[in-house]
């Protein structure tokens, strides 16, 4: 139940806080007075659309924020737990806060979340009725939501059944598509990855390969160089010219020369030792020489097969990669491409097995819900056609029309209008195309009494459900809203006295002016004040004498009614128990 609303700065409200009673609540005004601000605000609160020009002129942020009581709403209570929001006393507070920026911030009790959640939350406390749910019932496209709406659980477990059912054949049908799209294009591609494939396996790259043969084919073009290097080392280190001693020869004799003194000084010593170290030193230094001058041969074959090889590696790397470990990469990404494609006329055949099988079962998905629909319908019938005669539409024929559609949605196989025939002898015809503003709005307040017994919120907001009655009429819709207040709790905007009179609260929406800056308020009216309201409402001067005392006996008429509606509901409780 929505106990308080607190608004600040939101169009022409500067601040505002209205504490609603737990039945039926009433809000009037004059015609822009600012009515309609304060059901967007409830909209807002619950996760309606936000639009910065909703702040008031000259404010940064404008918010608004909505006191729950859940006690009696169980599943309210259960996704609070779920999100770890704060109920203390089965208290739950919902706020918006937008600013000039664009910020929009969401929070329950305290804790900021996100706007889909704030949505699903609300879903659960309020149900707002305006203009647009109007529009909704002139859809057709929108009359299976309606009708869906009246299910139980297992009514929307079958929905689902449908959905999952519908979305795992989507998704195989998609695949399939896709595999079977341009056959040719299919055979060009396969033949282009195998000659890829086939041309680099065929290379037999290895990683590093380009570096090695880069410096083999160097060494190869200074061959010549190369050796005379290498034999000129070998000789001076190693093996000597005959004219002059090889640095090993003389450094071995300046070893021996050393060590005939060694005993006369320890320098000698050191010196003998070092010298034998660089002897040794060279000695194998000339081995690596002349095992090096062995293996040293010039071969321009060899040269000619390693250019050729650098060469295919380089035609390679300009179609496939910069690298030799690019190129292989691309091999292996094209090999897999082509195993893939290969395999695509298993998975084609898989796939047409697995679409075959996930059609009977979405169509015995949506077999079981079309049953469970026209068994609901049936019941949705009866339920509104009683509703309509508390409405004054007693001889009104109403009826659920199916139509099979030929390829089941998410939503089934069915299509669903609402057809009606309001006045005796004529024809069932669209209900869009037949229904008054008047009727319109009575079925409307007709379906929302249906859903009064199958739980859902605590609480319902009716902007303008009076479009289009007066009179009597209007009374009975009075009425209906009051019954629905027994049980609910009931916001309405009216502009009719005969709606207002039955109110157990009524507000007043006022505009004033300073001469510089409008603003709008709401004023819980006293007994003397709801009869000037009503007085107003009826047509006559507030302190006319006639229209006061009319206003009067209508709120007085009200009161004796709610007793006797009350009077009523607790006998009904007591005969069942």
């Amino acid at each position: 139940m929505l106990l308080e609303l607190t608004i600040r700065n939101i169009a022409l409200i500067e601040s505002l806080r209205i504490e609603f009673a737990q039945g039926f609540n009433v809000l009037t005004g004059e015609t822009g007075a600012g009515k309609s601000i304060v059901v967007d605000s409830v909209n807002l609160a619950l996760g309606g659309r936000a639009d910065r020009d909703m702040i008031r002129t000259g404010a940064e942020k404008g918010s608004v924020q909505a006191l729950f009581d859940i006690s009696r709403n169980p599943r309210a209570q259960a996704l609070a737990a779920e999100l770890g929001v704060d109920a203390e006393d089965n208290l739950v507070c919902v706020s918006r806060e937008l600013s000039r920026s664009g910020r929009n911030i969401c929070r329950i009790s305290g804790t900021v979340l996100p706007l889909a959640t704030l949505k699903q939350f609300t879903a659960l406390l309020v149900d707002v009725h305006g203009q647009h749910e109007h529009q909704s019932l002139m859809n057709p496209a929108k009359h299976l939501e309606f009708l869906d709406a009246f299910g139980d659980g297992t009514h929307i477990a079958k929905m689902e059944a449908v959905r999952t059912a519908h979305a795992a054949r989507t998704t195989t049908a998609s695949e399939l598509r896709r595999l079977l799209k341009d056959a040719s294009e299919r055979e060009r591609l396969f033949d282009m990855l195998r000659f890829q494939v086939e041309e680099i396996t065929s290379a037999k790259l290895k990683s590093g390969e380009e570096e090695k043969l880069e410096r083999k084919l160097h060494m190869l073009e200074n061959a010549e160089k190369v050796r005379n290097g290498v034999e000129t080392a070998y000789e001076l280190t190693y093996g000597g010219d005959g004219r002059s001693l090889s640095a090993q020869e003389a450094l071995l004799r300046a070893s021996s020369a050393m060590e005939g003194i060694v005993g006369l000084d320890a320098r000698f010593e050191k010196l003998a030792g070092e010298l034998k170290g660089l002897y040794y030193g060279v000695q194998e230094a000339g081995a690596q020489l002349q095992a090096l001058s062995e293996e040293l041969s010039f071969d321009p074959r060899l040269m000619d097969r390693i250019g050729d090889r650098l060469d295919l590696i380089s035609r390679l790397e300009r179609k496939y990669g910069a690298t030799v470990e690019e190129v292989i990469a691309f091999g292996n990404a094209a090999k897999a491409r082509l195993d893939s494609i290969q395999s695509g006329d298993a998975r084609i055949s898989e796939l047409k097995k697995q679409l075959k099988a996930q059609d009977r079962e979405l169509r015995a998905a949506c077999e079981e819900l079309t049953q469970s629909r026209h068994v609901l319908a049936d019941e949705f019938e009866r339920g509104l056609l009683e509703q309509l005669k508390d409405l004054g539409m007693a001889r009104t024929r109403f009826q659920v029309d199916f139509k099979a559609m030929e390829k089941p949605t998410a939503e089934g196989a069915d299509q669903v209008e609402f057809l009606i025939s309001p006045n005796p002898g004529e024809p069932l015809k669209p209900l869009a195309s037949v229904a008054s503003g008047g009727e319109l709005s009575r079925i409307m307040l007709a379906i929302k009494t249906l859903s009064i017994n199958r739980g859902g919120v605590d609480s319902m907001v009716f902007d303008e459900i009076d479009t289009g009655v007066s009179g009597r009429m209007a009374q009975v819709v009075g009425e209906k809203m009051q019954e629905i207040a027994t049980q609910k709790q009931v916001l309405c905007v009216t502009h009719l006295p005969q709606i207002a009179a039955l109110g157990d609260a009524h507000f007043r929406v006022e505009k004033s002016t300073d001469g510089e800056h409008t603003r709008t308020d709401v004023v819980r009216l006293d007994h003397e004040g709801r009869i000037r309201e009503l007085s107003r409402l009826v047509g006559g001067a507030e302190d006319s004498e006639s229209s006061l005392s009319h206003a009067s006996h209508m709120l007085m008429d009200a009161q004796e009614r709610l007793k006797r509606l009350m009077a009523a509901q607790k006998d009904n409780e007591t005969l069942n128990g």
